[in-house]
């Protein structure tokens, strides 16, 4: 038995597949396209509105009563945070522009990122 004239045992299956897909996206098309679809989802949508409003506002009160942050809390924090960050970010540059050349010299000089020190003046024990 030659090997192309072997059936293939799932191709009737995927035929069925496909014309049924085509028959229920033709159905469902049809039944979208109908005011009464549009009407009621359009209701469907405010109800879940209406309900997810009511859920916020109820876990509010219950985190209210539990001393608790709502999300809306965390988001204003959250805000003034970033605010704060932003100030303290043009804070540094002023005054990284304020600083005199000597200093800025002295501190180059020393490990980047660590402050100068003034000179040692005590010598250790000697043993």
């Amino acid at each position: 038995m030659a090997q192309g004239t072997q059936a293939d045992p799932f191709e009737m299956w995927r035929d069925w597949m496909a014309n049924s897909e085509r028959q229920w996206n033709g159905f469902l098309n049809n039944a979208m396209a109908t005011d009464q679809f549009t009407q009621s989802m359009g209701q469907f949508m405010d109800v879940y509105l209406n309900m997810q409003k009511s859920m916020n506002e109820v876990m509010g009160r219950y985190m209210s009563a539990l001393n608790l942050p709502t999300r809306n809390d965390i988001l204003t924090l959250g805000e003034r945070l970033s605010a704060i960050e932003d100030h303290l970010g043009t804070i540094e540059s002023a005054l990284g522009a304020m600083k005199s050349p000597a200093a800025a010299k002295a501190t180059t000089a020393a490990s980047p990122g660590v402050a100068a020190r003034p000179p040692r003046t005590k010598k250790p024990r000697v043993s």
